[in-house]
Formats: structure tokens, C-alpha cells, sequence
């Protein structure tokens, strides 16, 4: 590692703000929830250029030479040399691949001024993009060297609880190492634990409807944290005791599960793609690919048409994607058409974008400790029979303790396709459940089976007019209570694949599932139903199941203040927030919010003042819900329409947020290497 880089490791946590305290203690059980501060990273303030910087040509036919020229540079960059700069213009690249060295942006002069398209791939350990972020000797989770028993893979044999940070590997193929990435992870559940159960398409019971594959991570080991390692000293004989950053996330990892651990021949860190837009028409799979990546960024990028997906964060940890306009995807009559997908990755910040016409603006494929917040995702392009595509807070086995705050995105759906999902939270989301002639999956809030342990507080939930049900639930293996479907429920808890129950059938058709119920925590919520927030202590302390803690009692929620905190992220008004702005935006203490429902053009729509063209606002979920930063950028600022119908609209960061030109993002970084003395192996 080199020395300058742990100098500036060191400089950037000296220079952060203290830790986030653990703001929801007073209403979650520590079993249920984590220090969610470790998320992303202060983005660097780069700004002297590389000593090559790339000579471009206009034309399509200049895209193998355009490419070379960016390679070029971006290879030119070190330690004290960072940024490449593409100059205004339309650039056509045909696959660029970051130097595994790191510390280096590519950086254009604004996304309405520099405009790429992508018109080949670069090889991604399989998963190519136009542009690729990647170490220098990657490794897959199938890979022979990641396989138990492979020359980069341990046994994970001491450090099992939550929150540790020392663990002790065995039998290892050679030696962890120090400065870089590790992946831990442990065989799947068996049997139904009856509580947090960690399954997949090959668990023996039913726990999928694919029966195909999905199940992310080493074959039967689909609960993963990527996490760093921060020192390695050798015990002899293929033992070590490793020191990682952050600590252990997971409640249940066991001995007779054999856990393990393994890791890629390298890690790439502080890699960025800045001030620009990129078009991905022609992208068949990914248009970036952050791969083995450690701190890497996308801050004011325009992303146009992109493949599976715009963004693509593979084994990786601390990735931030914010500040950003994802504009439809590829595959809209389908469910694969994503704006940001994760795979095998914790601790990434995705925060503050807009997304527009994707079918489902995010999926987290196991996905840990991560943190989504204050994204606006409007007129999601709905699949299947005219499905609203939601964000998929779950759509493999493995998800587990990521934070959803404050986000304006329509819906969140935990699925059953590849597997479960446990411990995760919702807290003061804008989620309507609603977009007009939509006839499918509505509800703002779908758990499907084995989905558990989930926190759901402070939010505002379903369309005024348009919801009639608090909630479906299974009542049983093949049993559910509620007489309407779960388009017209807020809650939709426990329902099999596409809303049923199956028959137990193995890989084909999982039961439904009454802990998904049961197992869950709400509490503060204001859905249109009731049109009323509810403190309801009952829904608030569910009773303790393996591995999982009971959420204090009913009878301590009944004498609980009515009081939230601002923030489980944030331990003050961020930085990047605007001034005079309301903050928090979202929950049960605003009652002065600017967002209603349109009459008119966009009926049924949401504005924030005169642009409900042909019609009015109307005040709507009694006035808990203010507008975020990115909502406002896309109407007031790129003068989107309020249903999110037409073209792509220009975008930039700079005219939308004061300080996108500053270091926005996490004010508490992980910490960097503690041991910088530490034993060389």
C-alpha cells in the first residue's frame, strides 16, 4: 500500500465529523439495526491534473482511438497526479478500463457540455461495461482461488458476533491481505430457523420461486459482507487474526454453518467519474462497472439508456453514487432494467439522485450495511401485466441491515425470487404506491415470504383516493387475511410470488410466510388509509425469534415519547443540505410540507407549487411530506413535468445543489488502517 495513500487515509478521518450515535436506540433492539455511519466516505477534492491529459476526435469512428487516449491518461495519473479531464464535446469511447493504481478521476466539464457515448465494452471479469473500474487481478466468488479451500479463501473459525471487528481465520490458501478487501460468508440455513433464516435456491425447503440460479456469492453462501482489513498477524500454521472495518453486521453467524472468508488478488480505491453524462444505448450489459472497488465514486453524472443497468457496484464496499440523473434503461418490458444494481457489496452510500422512466430505479442483490437516502425516482416504466416497478430494497437472497431514508420512490419490494432477507429499515420515506394506469403491485410497501425482522418508522405511505387497505397478510402457509389484493393495500406482508401462496413445492413455489408479519417493527407511520400517523405499540415490539431479539415491550412503547430522530444516518443537517430547507423532509413531525397531488393534466400527480398544469395542488398526506433536494432539482430547476413523462431533460448538479462543487457525502468515513506498524506477512 502505498505510503501517501495511508497519509491520506489518516488526514480525511482527522478531518471528519465525530460518529453518528446510535439515534435508534430508544425505539430498535440492537439485533435489529447497526451503525449505519460506516457507509460511504468523504469524496476527495481532486484537482491536479495527470501528466497526460487525452487529445479526442469527434465522430463515431473515433471511438477506438478516443478510448486509447482516455486509457492514456488515466494510466499518466499517481498519488499526487488525479484528474483527467474530458473537455466539453460529444465523445464517442468504446470501453475504458481504470487503472487498478487508484486515486484518479475522469472528469468532464459538465454533464450538458461533455457527453459520451459508449459504443463497446471493456471486460469486466465477465460483467462488462463501457467503463470499468476493476483491480488488477480479479478474482469471481466461483472462482477455484475463492472456493473453500482455494489459495485465497479461509475458514472463518473466531469473531462471530455482531459489531466485532477482530476475527480469526484458518486454514487458509495463503495470506490475507492487509489494506484490501475481504468478503465474509457462511453456508445457508437448512431448515427455517424460525426467525432470521438465511436461504436460498438451494435450500431444501421451498425459499424461491426461480429454481434457476440468483444467489450471489460463493455457491450456498449467499449472506456476504465485503468488508476492509485494516491489519493481518500470522498465529502459524495457516492462521491469522484479522482486524476489518466495520464490524461483523449479522446476528446469526454459527460455527456449523462452517463461515468463511475470501478475497481477489487486489482492490482499486478512490476511483471517480465526474461532471459528465454518458449515453449506454449501445451498452448490452453495464455502462460503469465499480468492481473490487474500495471508496470509489459517481458524483453529477447524466446516465442515458443504460443496459441491465446504468451502474453496476460488484464486490465492493464503501462505493458512493450520488448527485446523479438516471434516465430510463434498456429492457423497459421487462424486470431486468435497472438505474443501479449492487452484487456482493456493504457499506455504499447511494444518495441524493433523480431517476426517471427505469423500471426499477434500484436492486440490492446481497447487499450489506448499505445506506439509499434522499433519491427521487418518478414515473417508473411498469412490466409484466402493467406492474408498478418499484425499488427493490431485496431481490436476492443475502440482503441484510441496509438503511432506506428519506428517499421519494414510489415503493419498496423485498421478493422471494432468489431467496431472504432479514434485518433491514425504512425510516421516513415518501412511498405513494401509486402511478396512473398502473394495475399491479401498488402497495407501497411488499415483503414476500422470508422476509423478517424488518423496521418500518417515520414514513408516509399510499396515494390519497387510491388505497383502501392497511394490509394483506398470510395467515398461514396458504391462507391470507384481507379481501382486497394488494394493489389497494399499504402493506402487503408474507404473500408468496406476485401476491399468492404457493404449495411448498421445492425451488418452484414457496409458501407464504406468517412471520414476515410478525417478525416485523412498525412504528410512527402516516399511511392514507387511516390518514393518521400510528403509534401503535402492539405493531412496535414483536417478540424475540432465533437470532433475533424481542423489540422491548408493548407496554414500554405505550408510555414512548411520539418523538423521531432527524436522522439514523446523519447526526446533524448534512452539509450538502440546502439552507432554509426543512429538515428532516419526511415523517410524522413535519406538518408544514410542500408536497400535494395535482388536479388537472397530471391528476393525482405530485408538485410542490404551480406546476400542475390545467389544475391545481392540492394538499395531500396531511402535510407530512416536504420536498427533497433532488424532487425539487427535477421540477423547479430541469422543469420535469410532475408525472415524469418526455425526453431526458439537461442536468446539472451545479445549478441544482449549492455544494456539489465541494465534498458532499458521509460525514463519518470508515475508519482507515489503524495498524500501520502492523506485522508484515
Amino acid at each position: 500500500m502505498n505510503h501517501r495513500f495511508l497519509v491520506f487515509l489518516f488526514l480525511l478521518t482527522a478531518f471528519s465529523q465525530k460518529a453518528l450515535p446510535q439515534a435508534w436506540s430508544t425505539f430498535l433492539d440492537p439485533s435489529r439495526a447497526i451503525d449505519w455511519g460506516s457507509a460511504g466516505f468523504t469524496i476527495p477534492a481532486y484537482s491536479v491534473a495527470c501528466t497526460t491529459q487525452p487529445s479526442l476526435s469527434t465522430g463515431s469512428s473515433a471511438a477506438s482511438a478516443n478510448a486509447s487516449s482516455i486509457q492514456n491518461a488515466l494510466n499518466s495519473c499517481d498519488a499526487s497526479h488525479n484528474v483527467v479531464n474530458i473537455p466539453a464535446g460529444i465523445w464517442y469511447v468504446a470501453g475504458i478500463t481504470y487503472p487498478s493504481h487508484g486515486m484518479q478521476v475522469l472528469r468532464g466539464a459538465g454533464p450538458t457540455a461533455t457527453k459520451l457515448i459508449s459504443t463497446g465494452m471493456a471486460g469486466c471479469e465477465g460483467y462488462n461495461a463501457g467503463l470499468c473500474m476493476i483491480d488488477s487481478a480479479p478474482v469471481y466468488s466461483a472462482s477455484p482461488e475463492a472456493l473453500p479451500g482455494g489459495s485465497r479463501a479461509c475458514s472463518w473459525t473466531a469473531g462471530y458476533s455482531q459489531g466485532t471487528k477482530t476475527i480469526t481465520l484458518s486454514n487458509c490458501g495463503s495470506a490475507p491481505a492487509n489494506n484490501q478487501l475481504i468478503i465474509l460468508d457462511q453456508i445457508v440455513d437448512q431448515a427455517d430457523t424460525g426467525g432470521v433464516y438465511a436461504c436460498n435456491e438451494t435450500t431444501p425447503a421451498s425459499c424461491n420461486y426461480d429454481g434457476t440460479g440468483g444467489s450471489f456469492g460463493r455457491p450456498n453462501r449467499n449472506q456476504t459482507q465485503t468488508a476492509y482489513v485494516t491489519g493481518v498477524t500470522s498465529l502459524g500454521g495457516g492462521s491469522y487474526t484479522v482486524t476489518i472495518a466495520p464490524g461483523v453486521y449479522f446476528t446469526n453467524i454459527q460455527s456449523g454453518r462452517t463461515p468463511g472468508a475470501w478475497w481477489a488478488g487486489g482492490t482499486t480505491t478512490l476511483n471517480g467519474l465526474e461532471n459528465l453524462s454518458i449515453d449506454g444505448t449501445l451498452d448490452s450489459t453495464y455502462t460503469l462497472n465499480m468492481y473490487d472497488c474500495y471508496r470509489c465514486w459517481v458524483k453529477g453524472v447524466t446516465f442515458l439508456n443504460g443496459g441491465r443497468a446504468s451502474a453496476a457496484i460488484m464486490q465492493s464496499a464503501n462505493v458512493v453514487v450520488r448527485d446523479s440523473y438516471f434516465y430510463q434503461a434498456q429492457s423497459s418490458g421487462t424486470s431486468v432494467s435497472y438505474n443501479i444494481e449492487t452484487e456482493i457489496s456493504s457499506a455504499f452510500l447511494v444518495e441524493n439522485n433523480i431517476m426517471q422512466q427505469s423500471v426499477l430505479p434500484m436492486v440490492v442483490n446481497n447487499g450489506t450495511g448499505g445506506v439509499i437516502d434522499y433519491n427521487f425516482a418518478i414515473n417508473q416504466k411498469a412490466f409484466a401485466s402493467n406492474y408498478l416497478g418499484g425499488l427493490f430494497s431485496s431481490h436476492s437472497g443475502g440482503n441484510q441491515f441496509n438503511l432506506y431514508e428519506g428517499n421519494n420512490v414510489g415503493s419498496f419490494v423485498a421478493d422471494d425470487a432468489w431467496g431472504s432477507t432479514n434485518q433491514q429499515t425504512y425510516f421516513r420515506n415518501m412511498l405513494n404506491g401509486w402511478k396512473n394506469g398502473a394495475i399491479g403491485a401498488t402497495a407501497p410497501i411488499i415483503h414476500r415470504s422470508y422476509v423478517r425482522g424488518m423496521n418500518i418508522i417515520g414514513n408516509v405511505l399510499g396515494q390519497p383516493g387510491y388505497h383502501t387497505q392497511y394490509q394483506r397478510v398470510a395467515t398461514g402457509n396458504t391462507t391470507t387475511s384481507g379481501g382486497s389484493s394488494e394493489t389497494l393495500s399499504i402493506y402487503s406482508l408474507g404473500q408468496a410470488f406476485i401476491d399468492s401462496c404457493g404449495t411448498g413445492t421445492a425451488q418452484t413455489s414457496p409458501f407464504c410466510d406468517t412471520l414476515t408479519n410478525t417478525t416485523l417493527m412498525r412504528w410512527g407511520n402516516y399511511d392514507t388509509v387511516n390518514a393518521a400517523v400510528k403509534w401503535d405499540s402492539t405493531e412496535a415490539s414483536p417478540g424475540a425469534v432465533t437470532y433475533l431479539s424481542a423489540n422491548f415491550s408493548s407496554g414500554y412503547f405505550g408510555s414512548l415519547a411520539h418523538t423521531l430522530p432527524a436522522s439514523l444516518y446523519y447526526s446533524s443537517q448534512p452539509l450538502w443540505w440546502p439552507s432554509g430547507k426543512a429538515w428532516p423532509p419526511i415523517g410524522p413531525d413535519v406538518s408544514t410540507g410542500n408536497v400535494g397531488t395535482c388536479t388537472g393534466t397530471y391528476s393525482g400527480a405530485q408538485a410542490t407549487s404551480s406546476q400542475c398544469t390545467g389544475g391545481t395542488k392540492n394538499t395531500a398526506w396531511a402535510s407530512h411530506v416536504n420536498s427533497i433536494p433532488a424532487q425539487d432539482c427535477f421540477l423547479n430547476v430541469m422543469h420535469g413535468p410532475p408525472d415524469g413523462t418526455g425526453n431526458v431533460l439537461n442536468f446539472d448538479a451545479s445549478q441544482c445543489y449549492v455544494s456539489s462543487g465541494s465534498t458532499p457525502g458521509n460525514p463519518t468515513p470508515p475508519p482507515p488502517p489503524t495498524a500501520l506498524s502492523g506485522t508484515v506477512i
